[in-house]
């Protein structure tokens, strides 16, 4: 009798809805372990555009000479569109918004492209103004709670100038434009707090003026955060 119940239950079904057992290997732990985070909200921030539609993060970096505000919002899988503030010592401002686009997605490797226009503000001595271009790529490798990153950019500025001459027959004025050429990199490391929370250390170069000029290097810390739409795991 109990062997029949026995095989009775045993020939029964499995509900399609039945949760998947749980393993308890090593394995599985370790693999758990190192991409228990590798959706989180300030990797994805690193990492150049979005895992999906509505997905959000924003960080703000305070630095020397550098400072930062920047925030993105998922448009759809693997892009975002981008909003960016950088200053440097409240001398040299550029607003900037653009798009972002992940090219490689896979756990523990992140490669996107990010491309902003803007306008560049810089008060005297050496006064400039004009619009901005930025194209930057972005290289992160999430492990566990930790990413390392990489950000490459070239910054292009046409600077209108006005020269106003006066004659005795009268004024005329004359316009020029002139360009600069920024290149900037960025290596920092990323750390997790929460799937929504992260902080931010890493050290810049940006070469203003480049070629004729020097780079300047400089430190930042930040604070990363986000979040997903509603519904989403």
């Amino acid at each position: 009798m109990s062997l029949a119940l026995a095989l009775a239950l045993a020939l029964q079904p499995v509900p399609t809805d039945s949760p998947p057992v749980p393993s308890d290997s090593p394995a599985d732990a370790r693999r758990l372990r190192r991409t228990r985070f590798a959706a989180s909200a300030p990797f994805d921030l690193v990492s150049g555009g979005a895992p999906r539609r509505g997905a959000w993060a924003a960080a703000l970096q305070l630095g020397y000479p550098w400072f930062g505000l920047r925030a993105q919002l998922g448009l759809a899988p693997r892009l975002a569109i981008l909003a960016d503030l950088e200053t440097a010592l409240a001398q040299r401002w550029r607003p900037a918004i653009g798009i972002g686009l992940r090219w490689v997605d896979r756990p523990h490797f992140r490669l996107g492209g990010e491309l902003l226009l803007g306008w560049l503000f810089q008060s005297e001595p050496l006064d400039r103004r004009g619009p901005n271009a930025e194209a930057r790529i972005r290289l992160a490798v999430p492990v566990g709670r930790v990413a390392p990153y990489l950000t490459l950019g070239t910054q292009h500025t046409i600077m209108p100038d006005r020269t106003r001459i006066i004659r005795a027959s009268g004024t005329t004025t004359d316009w020029s434009a002139r360009h600069e050429w920024t290149l900037k990199a960025s290596l920092g490391l990323v750390v997790a707090i929460t799937q929504r929370v992260g902080l931010d250390l890493g050290i810049d170069l940006a070469w203003v003026g480049a070629p004729n000029s020097v780079g300047i290097p400089g430190l930042h810390l930040g604070v990363l955060f986000g979040g997903r739409p509603r519904g989403a795991q």
